[in-house]
């Protein structure tokens, strides 16, 4: 079984376990507000470094006597960061 199959079971799986809970509408509202704060946490933390990335390449293009950075240059790193913390 691949990687995606499983974690799609194990997702729907997840999902059927919290729905048999007898959970009240605050409960559930406390549970959603901690994944999404989870979410925020990783996003904001995935933004810091690709900020630093960038302020990095932008510190080594300087150094090599260019003063700016392409868009093309930009996403890469962004795209770096981001396989990275997969």
């Amino acid at each position: 079984m691949n990687s995606a199959t499983y974690d799609s079971n194990a997702m729907s799986n997840l999902w059927n376990y919290i729905q048999g809970l007898p959970l009240s509408s605050s409960d559930r509202r406390w549970l959603a507000d901690r994944l999404i704060e989870s979410t925020k946490e990783d996003e904001n933390s995935i933004i810091a470094e690709a900020r630093k990335a960038i302020e990095e390449m932008r510190r080594q293009s300087e150094e090599n006597g260019n003063s700016e950075m392409t868009l093309d240059e930009i996403n890469e790193e962004i795209r770096q960061v981001r396989l990275e913390r997969k």
